[in-house]
């Protein structure tokens, strides 16, 4: 009887590890519409805010495999995440990422939620070939830093520092009277303390359905470079890599004077040691 006991414990507890981790994997990608390659002139810039919220009772275990959550486990996220862009010459933009994450996991045995400033991320980018040029390439620096306590449960991150360099290549043109974008990014994440390094690629495609209306689609993937530590087994952020791959769709109406809205749908459809679900998105885009 003890020793069934233990197991359960130990079930329960892995299985709080892994969702603990889909709140840090999901912010990870939660500012998913930015202005690519392209920098904001001088004074000028953008703010993007966006709301999503994701309710999922599976993951993917180690293999890849989607799997339930066990005694009837759910995880639901609703995140708020402020994202800046600030143009400080001709070639260099800063980049400002916040996330306010309400996190909740339930199970038969009991429930926990938090709230609060989860990672700030801040950067700056510059652009590296001319502005009169069709292409656009760029580079960003960011760091990211944990806003809250290390002793939040459940906890939106794995409370470290990050590093992460990255190349921004983007193009538009016009195709059939319509104007269409493309950006294509690549990043290497190193990451203090247990967990491990990343590389990331982000890619994204729009087309201007008409003068008030346009379609994207976007490509995200995260790649664990499988070289972090084990966690203490007392750190609810127990697992030190993970693999991510998500897709979304999202339609933008312009409102006028620098004002558009978004509404999309993400669906994380791969991954290892992490969530799967579908994300539901609005957000609220301020040139200025």
């Amino acid at each position: 009887m003890a020793a069934l006991r233990r197991l359960q414990r130990a079930s329960v507890w892995t299985t709080y590890r892994r969702l603990f981790l889909i709140a840090g994997a999901v912010l990870a990608c939660s500012a998913q519409v930015r202005a690519g390659a392209w920098n904001q002139d001088a004074g000028h810039g953008q703010i993007i805010f966006t709301s999503s919220f994701l309710q999922t009772a599976s993951g993917f275990d180690a293999a890849g495999v989607s799997e339930r959550f066990g005694y009837n486990g759910q995880f639901r996220q609703l995140a708020l995440n402020p994202y800046l862009e600030y143009g400080l010459t001709r070639r260099y933009t800063l980049v400002v990422n916040l996330n306010a994450p309400f996190l909740r996991y339930s199970n038969q045995y009991g429930a926990s939620s938090s709230a609060g400033l989860g990672d700030i991320e801040v950067g700056i980018r510059r652009r590296l070939n001319s502005s009169e040029s069709a292409w656009a390439v760029s580079g960003q620096i960011t760091t990211q830093f944990p806003a809250y306590s290390a002793t939040r449960n459940p906890a939106p991150g794995n409370h470290q520092e990050d590093v992460e360099a990255r190349l921004l290549v983007g193009r538009g043109a016009t195709w059939a009277q319509h104007h269409v974008f493309w950006d294509a990014e690549a990043a290497y994440r190193y990451r203090s303390g247990p967990p491990a390094d990343q590389f990331r690629a982000d890619l994204t495609g729009g087309v201007n359905l008409t003068r008030r209306f346009m379609a994207m689609g976007q490509v995200f993937a995260i790649k664990s470079l499988r070289n972090g530590d084990p966690f203490n087994t007392t750190n609810p952020n127990a697992q030190s890599d993970f693999d991510l791959y998500k897709t979304q769709l999202s339609l933008v109406t312009t409102l006028g004077r620098g004002t558009r809205v978004q509404l999309g749908w993400n669906d994380a459809f791969a991954g290892r040691n992490t969530g799967g679900g579908h994300t539901a998105i609005l957000g609220l885009w301020k040139s200025f």
